[in-house]
């Protein structure tokens, strides 16, 4: 029985020395940890075109024989981890990892993670091998090496990915990706949907800048026909990451190995770390039982003795030259990379610790939660105490709706310019007839308010000597021309509601991370935010009656201020048209005369002026009124929809009412332990990680 120590498994070796022991080891003990699921490590991975010999390259770097079938190519991934273990630990384990088309389907997920073979180095031979290679190609559903008929496939490639694991005391610390090779040509074998899903599978691990691209060439396919070489390049475009690897060189025809020479001698394709040349075992000599060590020896013996292969420079000829040289770059490229690793490692240990946070403790019991919810609404309140003073993250964006105040504020001041430029029904005048500009607005004067006066005047006169205003006609007017109060202040409180719920919707996005959670909380509190709402607009109404439904009253002194500064500007405007300066003689007489209105217009005036007077305080005390008392009393006070979410609501809360509102459910749970096992591992890595830093 041929074990994968005589498979030459130990060889693997080559790649290190004891310099690097040191750090590989860091590495390997981070893939036992499982952190590859989340860091990309260091790695080898082979690509090329299909039959260009990259499984046969894989097994002479590892010693592993790959399944071998004319017929049929690789359709999925195999992963090669190498670890290093105590003799009496040494296994090999064979798994599937479910790739993206299985993660919505619960079954076939399950299908797939269910398959597990484990067993000893020395069970592990190559029939056994193929006969677990061919099982899991037809748990992925894809044909395996045994397939006979292969023209009727419902499925040619997967994305699952097969994990071979060998841990033992000959191993060193690598892992080694085989992935399906390119091809140009569909077929009824393979299509063009296989050929986007070969290119997609091959792209997502070269760009990977923590991977090591081993690009395959056969030497008998000209180079330009090659197109994973300008994938290389696209992924790669310095070449730091990418070793050119010719195979098949002693099946080149006399006379063909001059253009093969200069691409090997990197004169063709330029690649940064060159390119080598390597002799493998083909199918016959699979079958012909060539085991791992009889490929060695013939390689060194062909590039030895056969021209003219022998002009070539030995340390980029033959199996064992290109891994010492992969042992050099697989250790500068770690060297490289490992604090990049050791920061990612860092940043996913926070953000998972900060995930954890936000879904808080287990919430098994209704003491749990009880306690939780409490300390989410303390949480919450200092949220709402921060917004409200202003005091904003540095790292939220300018329109970011925690920035509660902010956008409060800007509201306010919107409803405010609003009211003063459209609050009016009608454009009051200067004393010289002109729109009076503080007034004034885009759409312009819907009617001239002095005539509206004078029509109002007339159809209103009663009892009232010639000359004298009915106050129930200056009231009707101020109604009139604060019509536009209620819509302005109705849209403006709308949009102080929205930016409240945007806030809260924000926030418990932000803190709670459990879905069903926050939407019974936002459910909860919605219906408090409800009430507020309609209570503001019955708040707003109480406040457009006493501007509105009863007496015009103030005792501001601002309106007789107002109103004796109007009538003085008046009595001026009168007298300068007249021609009275000052310092000239005048006939008393005939400028009383010159001035004089008629009763009618006096009152006009006398109307236009006190309304302005009296609207412009109403207007500002209005505007005040709607800001305080439904603004910053309801919507922001101690009983709005901002403080709802209160530790002495919580504390009302009944049992029954906490578990309805708080239990916990079986996928929060099952999350928490994933979050706490990920966490857990990420502090074990960096612990190991920094130690290899110091």
């Amino acid at each position: 029985m041929t074990t994968t120590k005589s498979l030459g498994l130990g060889a693997i070796g080559d790649l290190d020395n004891e310099k690097r022991l040191r750090i590989l080891g860091v590495i390997d003990k981070l893939r036992e940890l499982g952190v590859s699921e989340n860091v990309s490590l260091p790695q080898l991975v082979v690509v090329g075109d299909q039959s260009s010999g990259k499984s046969s390259l894989l097994e002479g770097l590892t010693g592993l024989c790959f399944p071998v079938a004319s017929d049929l190519c690789t359709r999925f991934a195999t992963q090669i981890v190498l670890r290093r273990a105590p003799a009496h630990e040494a296994q090999v384990k064979i798994t599937i990892i479910p790739g993206p088309d299985a993660q919505g389907d619960e079954a076939t997920l399950d299908f797939l993670l269910g398959f597990t073979k484990t067993l000893s180095a020395e069970e592990f031979d190559s029939e056994r091998f193929q006969e677990i290679f061919n099982e899991a190609a037809e748990r992925m559903g894809l044909p395996g090496p045994n397939t006979e008929n292969l023209e009727d496939l419902e499925k040619r490639f997967s994305d699952d990915i097969l994990k071979i694991e060998l841990s033992g005391p000959d191993h060193h610390h690598l892992s080694v990706v085989d992935v399906p090779g390119l091809f140009h040509n569909p077929t009824k074998y393979q299509t063009e949907e296989d050929r986007a899903i070969i290119r997609k599978l091959i792209e997502d691990y070269i760009t990977d800048k923590r991977t090591i691209i081993l690009a395959v060439m056969d030497a008998r396919n000209n180079l330009a026909n090659q197109e994973v070489f300008s994938m290389a390049r696209a992924a790669d475009p310095a070449g730091k990451r990418t070793v050119g690897i010719i195979t098949k060189c002693d099946a080149l025809q006399p006379g063909d190995e001059q253009g093969v020479f200069r691409i090997a001698k990197n004169e063709v394709e330029k690649l940064n770390h060159g390119w080598f040349v390597v002799k493998n075992r083909s199918t016959q000599d699979i079958v012909a039982g060539v085991t791992i060590e009889d490929r060695h020896r013939r390689e060194k013996q062909f590039f030895s003795t056969v021209a003219p292969w022998t002009e070539l420079k030995k340390n980029r000829t033959g199996i064992h030259a290109l891994k010492s040289f992969l042992g050099g770059l697989l250790y500068d490229h770690i060297s490289n990379e490992f604090p990049d690793v050791v920061k990612d490692i860092e940043q996913l240990s926070s953000s998972t610790l900060k995930e954890l946070e936000i879904l808080g403790p287990s919430r098994q019991t209704t003491a749990d939660q009880r306690r939780f919810l409490m300390r989410l609404a303390n949480a919450y309140q200092q949220d709402v105490s921060n917004a409200l003073n202003g005091n904003y993250d540095p790292g939220l964006d300018g329109d970011n709706p925690i920035k509660l105040r902010m956008h409060v504020r800007k509201l306010s001041d919107k409803f405010a310019d609003r009211m003063a430029r459209s609050g009016h029904a009608k454009v009051f005048h200067t004393v010289q007839g002109d729109i009076d500009k503080e007034f004034a607005r885009s759409g312009g004067d819907r009617g001239d308010i002095s005539e509206w006066i004078r029509n109002l005047y007339r159809e209103s006169r009663g009892a009232e000597l010639p000359g004298t205003v009915n106050p129930r006609v200056l009231e009707n007017m101020f109604r009139q021309q604060s019509e536009p109060w209620r819509k302005i202040a109705t849209v403006y409180i709308g949009r102080i509601s929205t930016a409240i719920q945007r806030f809260n919707e924000a926030v418990f996005a932000e803190r709670i991370s459990d879905d069903d959670l926050r939407m019974k909380l936002m459910a909860k509190l919605s219906h408090g935010h409800s009430n507020i709402h309609d209570e503001a607009g019955q708040q707003l109404t109480i406040i457009l009656n006493d501007e509105r439904g009863g007496i015009l009253q103030t005792v501001n002194h601002y309106f007789a201020d107002t109103l004796s500064a109007i009538r003085e500007e008046r009595v001026l405007a009168r007298l300068e048209a007249a021609g009275v300066e000052d310092g000239c003689a005048v006939d008393l007489t005939q400028m009383l005369k010159s001035i004089h209105l008629s009763n009618e217009d006096q009152a006009v005036n006398d109307i236009h002026d006190t309304l302005k007077a009296y609207y412009k305080v109403a207007l500002k005390r209005f505007t005040d009124n709607v800001v305080l008392q439904v603004t910053e009393r309801l919507y922001l006070g101690p009983d709005g929809p901002v403080k709802c979410l209160s530790p002495e609501m919580i504390g009302d809360l009944q049992d029954g009412e906490l578990t309805d509102l708080a239990g916990e459910n079986f996928v929060t749970s099952s999350t928490r332990n994933e979050l706490l096992n990920k966490y857990e591992r990420f502090q074990r890595a960096l612990e190991i990680a920094k130690q290899a830093l110091m």
